[in-house]
């Protein structure tokens, strides 16, 4: 208990003599936070702070005495200041550490990722570790302009449409903090609700986008209350942009091994791919290598130009592709030429195939852009299950047979010589 206290300390507190008097020091101050100097047995000093302004401090030392314990008590908010920022910076330091270390395996781990996938759950594991989210998911965005789960846990079992956050923060292309369900709720109509019942009590997300390209987003969820240092938004933006370059890159790769292997202009497997992809079929199974020229092309070409011929090929690509089977290979060879291979039980089924599709060609084109009839010239070679001719002497033989249709007038099917 206090027995006494002298003006300076009643003036520091705030108090008079009679209202101090007879009171316990634990009830008029308390150790400081955060294990600075903390109170114990010995004369100390410890650090001490105001039990109702948390930001003034002291120091107290212990000395005693017959008569009672005698504490000296020194003003120490400024110390306390300083020491209370000493610690948060190193702390901040440590942390900063850390992150970087995190920043630069993750980004050792997405340039090695191989897959969109890889890379997708590479980055949900990485950030939610770097905010120890309980759950932490990457979208992507479709084709079609939706939103899909790529990697982690969607904190809501798709109970809600997260396409309005996650265009949101796509379009606004910064990092988003949400700290509770209102300000979700002022963020997005429907997620604080959602939010409260998912247990979900903020979320960081930041936008994956590079360059002019917007791949989507990732989202850490919380079930804590969570706030956010000042390393929060530079450590998203870090990881949301590398994971995006590497986004890129993988498309990128794709694009130039698609280009390598289709033609650019029917977008079909080119005469490499073809090849390649026979290699497989023949000898596998019975199989048909059906060899289609277009009829009188080059007239079109130079009646009305190559864009004409082109949007012509396009369509004889698109009718090709809907004449022939699930399972089909249909492929441009080069020029007006065109090879589809199938896997057939008997020969009549080849031949059948072959006057569906040149049904088909021979339909009107409605585009205004040729106002031409198309008819071909199809040469069908046929080869037995088990057959060790090479894919390059099939085509040959179907080759030889088209001309053969060519040579008797066109606009008709021929069979190889076996």
């Amino acid at each position: 208990m206090i027995a006494e206290a002298n003006h300076w300390f009643r003036e520091w507190y705030g108090t008079s003599a009679d209202e101090m008097v007879g009171r316990s020091v634990d009830e008029l101050l308390v150790p400081a936070p955060g294990d600075l100097l903390p109170a114990g047995a010995g004369p100390g000093p410890w650090m001490m702070v105001h039990a109702r302004d948390r930001e003034r401090a002291v120091m107290v030392s212990r000395h005693p005495r017959s008569e009672g314990d005698f504490l000296v008590i020194e003003e120490a908010s400024e110390r306390f200041r300083a020491l209370t920022d000493l610690r948060r910076r190193y702390a901040l330091a440590d942390r900063t550490r850390t992150r970087l270390q995190l920043v630069m395996d993750s980004s050792i781990a997405f340039s090695s990722s191989t897959t969109e996938e890889r890379l997708a759950e590479i980055l949900a594991d990485t950030t939610a570790r770097a905010y120890r989210a309980e759950t932490s998911a990457v979208y992507l965005v479709e084709p079609d302009g939706t939103y899909a789960i790529a990697a982690g846990t969607d904190a809501f079992d798709g109970r809600i449409d997260l396409g309005p956050l996650l265009r949101s923060v796509s379009a606004a292309r910064r990092v988003e903090k949400v700290l509770d369900a209102e300000t979700g709720e002022r963020m997005v109509a429907g997620l604080g609700p959602a939010m409260t019942a998912a247990g979900v009590r903020a979320f960081i997300a930041a936008p994956l986008h590079h360059e002019e390209a917007d791949f989507g987003a990732f989202v850490s969820w919380f079930h804590h209350e969570r706030t956010f240092d000042d390393e929060a938004t530079p450590l998203a933006e870090a990881l949301a942009g590398q994971a995006a370059q590497a986004l890129a890159t993988l498309r990128l790769q794709a694009q130039l091994a698609h280009a390598a292997s289709h033609d650019e202009v029917t977008g079909l497997p080119n005469r490499r791919l073809l090849e390649t992809q026979m290699d497989q079929i023949v000898g596998a199974s019975r199989c048909a290598v059906l060899f289609i020229d277009l009829d009188d092309f080059k007239g079109v070409n130079d009646r009305l130009g190559h864009q004409a011929g082109d949007r012509m090929l396009r369509d004889v690509a698109q009718r090709l592709l809907s004449g022939v089977r699930a399972g089909d290979l249909v492929a441009r060879y080069g020029g007006d030429e065109f090879v589809v291979v199938c896997e057939i039980s008997e020969q009549p089924e080849a031949l059948a195939l072959s006057q569906r599709i040149l049904d088909l060609l021979r339909g009107d084109l409605t585009r205004p852009a040729t106002h031409q009839r198309l008819s071909a010239s199809i040469g069908v070679a046929i080869a037995p299950e088990g057959s060790q001719s090479p894919a390059e002497q099939l085509i040959r033989r179907a080759d030889l047979a088209m001309y053969g249709a060519k040579a008797a007038g066109g606009n008709r099917i021929a069979l190889a010589e076996n």
